[in-house]
Protein backbone atom coordinates (compact mmCIF):
# COMPACT_ATOMS: atom_id res chain seq x y z
CA UNK A 1 0.00 0.00 0.00
CA UNK A 2 2.72 2.44 1.03
CA UNK A 3 4.77 1.41 -1.99
CA UNK A 4 1.83 2.19 -4.32
CA UNK A 5 1.35 5.60 -2.68
CA UNK A 6 5.06 6.42 -3.06
CA UNK A 7 4.97 5.38 -6.71
CA UNK A 8 1.91 7.56 -7.40
CA UNK A 9 3.53 10.54 -5.68
CA UNK A 10 6.67 10.07 -7.77
CA UNK A 11 4.62 10.05 -10.98
CA UNK A 12 2.84 13.24 -9.95
CA UNK A 13 6.14 14.89 -9.04
CA UNK A 14 7.78 13.97 -12.32
CA UNK A 15 4.71 15.13 -14.28
CA UNK A 16 4.75 18.41 -12.40
CA UNK A 17 8.42 18.90 -13.19
CA UNK A 18 7.73 18.19 -16.84
CA UNK A 19 5.04 20.85 -16.90
CA UNK A 20 7.32 23.34 -15.16
CA UNK A 21 10.25 22.60 -17.46
CA UNK A 22 7.99 22.96 -20.48
CA UNK A 23 6.84 26.36 -19.21
CA UNK A 24 10.46 27.44 -18.65
CA UNK A 25 11.48 26.26 -22.12
CA UNK A 26 8.61 28.22 -23.65
CA UNK A 27 9.42 31.35 -21.67
CA UNK A 28 13.11 31.17 -22.53
CA UNK A 29 12.68 30.11 -26.17
CA UNK A 30 15.06 32.24 -28.29
CA UNK A 31 13.44 35.12 -30.15
CA UNK A 32 14.87 36.11 -33.52
CA UNK A 33 17.01 39.23 -33.20
CA UNK A 34 16.02 42.22 -35.32
CA UNK A 35 17.72 42.33 -38.67
CA UNK A 36 20.77 44.56 -38.63
CA UNK A 37 20.91 46.72 -41.75
CA UNK A 38 23.52 49.26 -42.82
CA UNK A 39 22.28 52.17 -44.96
CA UNK A 40 24.74 53.82 -47.33
CA UNK A 41 24.18 57.49 -48.11
CA UNK A 42 26.22 60.20 -49.82
CA UNK A 43 26.58 61.80 -53.23
CA UNK A 44 22.96 62.95 -53.36
CA UNK A 45 20.95 65.28 -51.15
CA UNK A 46 18.11 63.84 -49.06
CA UNK A 47 15.85 64.78 -46.17
CA UNK A 48 17.97 63.50 -43.29
CA UNK A 49 15.55 64.92 -40.69
CA UNK A 50 12.70 62.71 -41.89
CA UNK A 51 14.79 59.84 -43.24
CA UNK A 52 13.72 57.40 -40.55
CA UNK A 53 10.15 57.67 -41.82
CA UNK A 54 11.28 55.81 -44.93
CA UNK A 55 12.56 52.72 -43.16
CA UNK A 56 11.85 53.10 -39.43
CA UNK A 57 9.05 51.69 -37.29
CA UNK A 58 9.60 48.03 -38.19
CA UNK A 59 10.20 46.21 -34.89
CA UNK A 60 12.08 43.39 -36.59
CA UNK A 61 14.45 45.67 -38.53
CA UNK A 62 17.23 47.78 -37.04
CA UNK A 63 18.87 50.19 -39.46
CA UNK A 64 22.10 52.11 -39.03
CA UNK A 65 23.24 54.90 -41.35
CA UNK A 66 26.91 54.45 -42.25
CA UNK A 67 28.85 57.52 -41.16
CA UNK A 68 31.81 57.29 -43.51
CA UNK A 69 32.09 57.47 -47.28
CA UNK A 70 29.72 54.85 -48.71
CA UNK A 71 32.06 52.14 -49.93
CA UNK A 72 34.40 52.29 -46.95
CA UNK A 73 31.94 49.89 -45.33
CA UNK A 74 33.61 47.24 -47.52
CA UNK A 75 37.20 48.08 -46.51
CA UNK A 76 37.45 45.63 -43.61
CA UNK A 77 35.11 42.63 -43.60
CA UNK A 78 36.29 41.50 -40.16
CA UNK A 79 34.21 44.36 -38.75
CA UNK A 80 31.17 43.79 -40.95
CA UNK A 81 28.28 42.35 -38.92
CA UNK A 82 25.17 43.33 -40.90
CA UNK A 83 22.47 41.08 -42.33
CA UNK A 84 21.71 43.37 -45.25
CA UNK A 85 22.98 46.43 -47.11
CA UNK A 86 20.58 49.20 -48.11
CA UNK A 87 22.04 51.49 -50.76
CA UNK A 88 20.60 55.02 -50.85
CA UNK A 89 23.84 56.61 -52.00
CA UNK A 90 24.87 57.87 -55.41
CA UNK A 91 28.57 57.19 -55.73
CA UNK A 92 31.14 55.93 -58.15
CA UNK A 93 34.83 55.47 -57.40
CA UNK A 94 34.53 52.08 -55.70
CA UNK A 95 38.04 50.57 -55.42
CA UNK A 96 39.03 47.11 -56.61
CA UNK A 97 39.39 45.94 -53.01
CA UNK A 98 35.95 47.29 -52.14
CA UNK A 99 34.45 45.58 -55.20
CA UNK A 100 35.99 42.25 -54.24
CA UNK A 101 34.79 42.50 -50.64
CA UNK A 102 31.33 43.60 -51.74
CA UNK A 103 31.07 40.52 -53.97
CA UNK A 104 32.32 38.33 -51.11
CA UNK A 105 29.49 39.58 -48.89
CA UNK A 106 26.89 38.85 -51.56
CA UNK A 107 28.31 35.36 -52.04
CA UNK A 108 28.23 34.85 -48.28
CA UNK A 109 24.50 35.59 -48.22
CA UNK A 110 24.35 39.22 -47.11
CA UNK A 111 21.24 40.74 -48.69
CA UNK A 112 21.24 43.88 -50.83
CA UNK A 113 18.57 46.52 -51.48
CA UNK A 114 19.35 49.05 -54.25
CA UNK A 115 16.97 51.92 -53.62
CA UNK A 116 16.07 54.93 -55.79
CA UNK A 117 19.08 57.01 -56.89
CA UNK A 118 21.41 54.16 -55.90
CA UNK A 119 20.51 52.76 -59.32
CA UNK A 120 22.99 55.34 -60.63
CA UNK A 121 25.85 53.95 -58.53
CA UNK A 122 29.16 52.74 -59.96
CA UNK A 123 28.73 54.27 -63.41
CA UNK A 124 32.09 52.89 -64.56
CA UNK A 125 31.60 49.35 -63.18
CA UNK A 126 29.35 47.37 -65.56
CA UNK A 127 29.00 44.52 -63.05
CA UNK A 128 26.94 46.74 -60.77
CA UNK A 129 24.11 46.88 -63.32
CA UNK A 130 24.03 43.08 -63.29
CA UNK A 131 23.83 43.15 -59.50
CA UNK A 132 21.14 45.84 -59.29
CA UNK A 133 19.24 44.71 -62.38
CA UNK A 134 19.08 48.29 -63.66
CA UNK A 135 21.23 51.30 -64.46
CA UNK A 136 20.35 54.99 -64.41
CA UNK A 137 22.67 56.58 -66.97
CA UNK A 138 24.13 59.86 -65.69
CA UNK A 139 25.38 60.58 -69.19
CA UNK A 140 25.07 59.01 -72.62
CA UNK A 141 27.16 55.90 -73.11
CA UNK A 142 27.36 52.54 -74.79
CA UNK A 143 26.21 49.06 -73.80
CA UNK A 144 26.76 45.86 -75.78
CA UNK A 145 27.77 47.90 -78.80
CA UNK A 146 24.65 50.06 -78.69
CA UNK A 147 24.51 53.76 -77.87
CA UNK A 148 22.53 54.60 -74.73
CA UNK A 149 21.10 58.05 -74.01
CA UNK A 150 21.10 59.85 -70.70
CA UNK A 151 18.35 58.74 -68.29
CA UNK A 152 15.65 61.13 -67.10
CA UNK A 153 13.39 61.87 -64.14
CA UNK A 154 9.74 62.73 -63.67
CA UNK A 155 7.52 63.85 -60.81
CA UNK A 156 3.84 62.95 -60.61
CA UNK A 157 1.21 60.95 -58.80
CA UNK A 158 1.77 57.43 -60.04
CA UNK A 159 -0.53 54.42 -60.05
CA UNK A 160 1.39 51.34 -58.96
CA UNK A 161 0.31 47.89 -60.10
CA UNK A 162 1.25 44.76 -58.17
CA UNK A 163 2.53 42.65 -61.06
CA UNK A 164 3.46 39.62 -58.96
CA UNK A 165 0.95 38.82 -56.22
CA UNK A 166 2.64 35.53 -55.28
CA UNK A 167 6.05 36.83 -54.26
CA UNK A 168 6.64 37.14 -50.48
CA UNK A 169 7.48 40.85 -50.82
CA UNK A 170 4.21 41.80 -52.51
CA UNK A 171 1.84 39.06 -51.37
CA UNK A 172 -1.31 40.60 -49.91
CA UNK A 173 -0.60 44.04 -51.40
CA UNK A 174 -3.13 46.00 -53.45
CA UNK A 175 -2.49 48.41 -56.30
CA UNK A 176 -1.82 51.86 -54.85
CA UNK A 177 -1.08 55.46 -55.77
CA UNK A 178 1.95 57.42 -54.68
CA UNK A 179 3.37 60.93 -55.13
CA UNK A 180 6.95 60.28 -56.08
CA UNK A 181 9.91 60.81 -58.40
CA UNK A 182 10.32 58.31 -61.20
CA UNK A 183 13.12 57.45 -63.60
CA UNK A 184 12.99 56.78 -67.32
CA UNK A 185 15.26 55.69 -70.18
CA UNK A 186 17.19 53.36 -67.89
CA UNK A 187 18.52 49.98 -68.96
CA UNK A 188 17.48 46.70 -67.33
CA UNK A 189 19.09 43.29 -67.27
CA UNK A 190 17.39 40.15 -68.51
CA UNK A 191 15.64 37.78 -66.13
CA UNK A 192 14.26 40.30 -63.63
CA UNK A 193 11.38 39.17 -61.46
CA UNK A 194 9.29 42.34 -61.73
CA UNK A 195 7.02 42.84 -58.71
CA UNK A 196 5.55 46.32 -59.21
CA UNK A 197 4.95 48.33 -62.39
CA UNK A 198 3.46 51.61 -63.57
CA UNK A 199 2.12 52.75 -66.93
CA UNK A 200 2.81 56.44 -66.30
CA UNK A 201 4.60 58.06 -69.27
CA UNK A 202 7.15 59.77 -67.01
CA UNK A 203 8.41 56.46 -65.71
CA UNK A 204 9.97 53.24 -66.89
CA UNK A 205 7.51 50.40 -66.41
CA UNK A 206 9.38 48.37 -63.75
CA UNK A 207 9.24 49.94 -60.28
CA UNK A 208 10.34 47.09 -58.01
CA UNK A 209 12.00 43.78 -58.83
CA UNK A 210 14.22 41.04 -57.52
CA UNK A 211 17.50 39.79 -58.97
CA UNK A 212 19.15 36.43 -58.46
CA UNK A 213 22.79 37.44 -58.80
CA UNK A 214 24.84 34.25 -58.62
CA UNK A 215 22.63 33.04 -55.80
CA UNK A 216 22.61 36.36 -53.89
CA UNK A 217 19.26 37.98 -53.09
CA UNK A 218 18.87 41.50 -54.49
CA UNK A 219 15.84 43.81 -54.30
CA UNK A 220 15.76 46.77 -56.69
CA UNK A 221 13.34 49.63 -56.10
CA UNK A 222 13.32 52.87 -58.09
CA UNK A 223 10.69 54.67 -55.96
CA UNK A 224 10.79 56.33 -52.55
CA UNK A 225 12.22 59.79 -53.29
CA UNK A 226 11.13 61.91 -50.32
CA UNK A 227 8.93 62.06 -47.21
CA UNK A 228 5.68 62.15 -49.20
CA UNK A 229 6.58 58.76 -50.63
CA UNK A 230 8.26 57.51 -47.44
CA UNK A 231 5.03 57.81 -45.44
CA UNK A 232 2.97 56.01 -48.07
CA UNK A 233 1.94 52.53 -46.81
CA UNK A 234 2.76 51.04 -50.21
CA UNK A 235 6.34 52.29 -50.01
CA UNK A 236 6.75 51.17 -46.41
CA UNK A 237 5.50 47.69 -47.22
CA UNK A 238 7.78 47.35 -50.25
CA UNK A 239 10.93 48.58 -48.54
CA UNK A 240 10.30 46.69 -45.31
CA UNK A 241 9.55 43.42 -47.06
CA UNK A 242 12.38 43.96 -49.51
CA UNK A 243 14.80 44.13 -46.56
CA UNK A 244 13.26 41.07 -44.94
CA UNK A 245 13.36 39.04 -48.15
CA UNK A 246 16.99 39.73 -49.08
CA UNK A 247 18.00 38.85 -45.51
CA UNK A 248 16.09 35.57 -45.58
CA UNK A 249 13.42 36.58 -43.08
CA UNK A 250 9.67 36.06 -43.31
CA UNK A 251 7.83 38.91 -45.01
CA UNK A 252 4.73 40.58 -43.55
CA UNK A 253 1.91 39.87 -45.98
CA UNK A 254 -1.22 41.03 -44.20
CA UNK A 255 -3.17 43.39 -46.49
CA UNK A 256 -2.60 47.10 -46.03
CA UNK A 257 -5.47 49.58 -46.08
CA UNK A 258 -5.75 51.94 -49.01
CA UNK A 259 -3.34 54.87 -48.41
CA UNK A 260 -4.84 58.32 -47.77
CA UNK A 261 -4.74 60.88 -50.55
CA UNK A 262 -1.53 62.91 -50.56
CA UNK A 263 -1.55 66.69 -50.47
CA UNK A 264 -0.36 68.29 -53.68
CA UNK A 265 2.87 70.12 -52.95
CA UNK A 266 5.73 71.31 -55.08
CA UNK A 267 8.05 68.36 -55.73
CA UNK A 268 11.66 68.25 -54.63
CA UNK A 269 13.41 68.19 -57.98
CA UNK A 270 16.76 66.83 -56.89
CA UNK A 271 17.68 64.21 -59.49
CA UNK A 272 20.62 61.87 -60.07
CA UNK A 273 21.80 63.94 -63.00
CA UNK A 274 21.90 67.09 -60.86
CA UNK A 275 23.91 65.23 -58.22
CA UNK A 276 26.84 64.60 -60.55
CA UNK A 277 29.14 67.09 -58.87
CA UNK A 278 28.18 65.78 -55.43
CA UNK A 279 29.05 62.29 -56.64
CA UNK A 280 32.53 63.39 -57.64
CA UNK A 281 33.11 64.93 -54.20
CA UNK A 282 32.22 61.70 -52.43
CA UNK A 283 34.38 59.38 -54.51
Amino acid sequence: MHKAIRTAMAVVLVAGMAVDLSAVDKAEAPVAKPLKVVILVGGHGYDAKNFDKAWGGHEDIKCEVWKGKPYTVFDDLTKFDYDAILMFNLSSGITDTQKANFLKLLKKGVGLVVWHHALANCQDWPEFEKIAGCKFWMKAGEKDGKKIGKSGVGHARFKMHIANTDHPITKGMKDFEIQDESYNKQTFTDGLNVLVTTDHPKSDKPIAWTVDYKGAKIFGYQGGHDVRAWTNPGHRRLLGNGIRWVAGRKCINTPLPDPPASKKTAPNKVSPSKAKRQTRRTT
